[in-house]
């Protein structure tokens, strides 16, 4: 009866842990991704005229290195916001993979080869 006792507590101990650690690991990538959607957001709500250029930048931080993808955006947003806001997602995603021990393959992601605008829209055109 005893070992049955001492094998149900040491099971109640080990599950509440684990429990808690995937807790706090999905509240930071939820985080993430959250940031992640607002900076895609902004990126899309950009427009291109003759008032305002496009440019490419990019944003996540890989565990191997390097950016997970790019995105375009124009000046016609407050550059300044969305800069910091990429900023902060690699700094955040950066800190998230060394913590959890995060993996993922080691390609790079390329720049678009050329930026145009099309129907008003900051369009990253990649050519291989």
């Amino acid at each position: 009866m005893m070992k049955l006792l001492f094998s149900f507590l040491a099971f109640f101990v080990i599950y509440c842990d684990d429990s808690d650690a995937i807790t706090k690991q999905e509240i930071e990538k939820e985080k993430i991704d959250n940031l992640k959607s607002q900076i895609k957001t902004l990126a899309d709500t950009s427009v291109c005229t003759g008032d305002y250029r496009c440019y490419s930048v990019g944003i996540g931080a890989k565990p191997c290195g390097g950016f997970w993808e790019y995105i375009v955006y124009s000046n016609s947003i407050d550059v300044v916001d969305f800069l910091a806001k990429i900023e902060e997602l690699n700094k955040l995603e950066k800190a998230y993979n060394l913590k959890y021990s995060i993996q993922s393959d080691c390609f790079l992601a390329m720049p678009p080869s050329r930026i145009e605008c099309i129907d008003g829209k900051c369009t990253g055109v990649f050519e291989n």
